[in-house]
């Protein structure tokens, strides 16, 4: 049986602003072992699936540095101390695309994004209905193009590459899952 390992020592290597980077020093259960392991310690993620009355996907374009590159996705971002994740899902959405809806967000499903050397969870959740109804709100850093792609075309955007956000992937795998598919 798979044991957790112990934990001897936690030490903060840096504060990354979005991540704070730890060592981490574990015995393991059965050899008496002891490795140095590093843990990308982060709030938790949102991400949501705004979706029109007419089954159009509100999605976004933004430059990522880590790929150095433009990639369309849905709107997500942290989850602020205290804050439920639905609800920090639908204030991005608000911020990043101006979209919104009258009724909540519905979960959709949790994930851990990395559990290699990530401690977070990425909540996924689908928001109905959404019309325009704000200005765009970005960040300092922010620069966001709105983009409506029709909910049946999300296969074929996945297939081609066009979509390829590993946390946008998996919003719509668990659509799948919830819905059966994307007509």
């Amino acid at each position: 049986m798979i044991s957790r390992w112990e934990t001897l020592e936690t030490t903060v290597v840096a504060d990354l602003k979005i991540f704070t980077a730890k060592s981490v020093q574990r015995k393991h259960p059965k050899r008496d072992a002891v490795g140095t392991f590093y843990v990308l310690d982060s709030a938790a993620w949102v991400n949501i699936i705004p979706l029109t009355p007419d089954n159009q996907v509100v999605m976004i374009r933004q430059y990522r540095h880590g790929t150095d590159s433009v990639t369309l996705e849905v709107p997500g971002g942290l989850v602020e101390r205290g804050e439920d994740p639905g609800e920090a899902g639908m204030r991005e959405c608000r911020e990043e695309t101006g979209y919104a809806a009258p009724e909540p967000a519905i979960l959709l499903g949790v994930n851990d994004p990395n559990p290699a050397f990530m401690n977070n969870e990425c909540h996924s959740y689908l928001w109905r209905n959404c019309t325009l109804q704000h200005a765009q709100a970005f960040d300092e850093f922010e620069d966001i193009e709105v983009e409506l792609v029709p909910l049946a075309h999300i296969p074929q955007h996945i297939a081609d590459g066009t979509i390829k956000h590993s946390l946008t992937l998996t919003a719509f795998f668990f659509y799948t899952l919830k819905f059966g598919g994307f007509a």
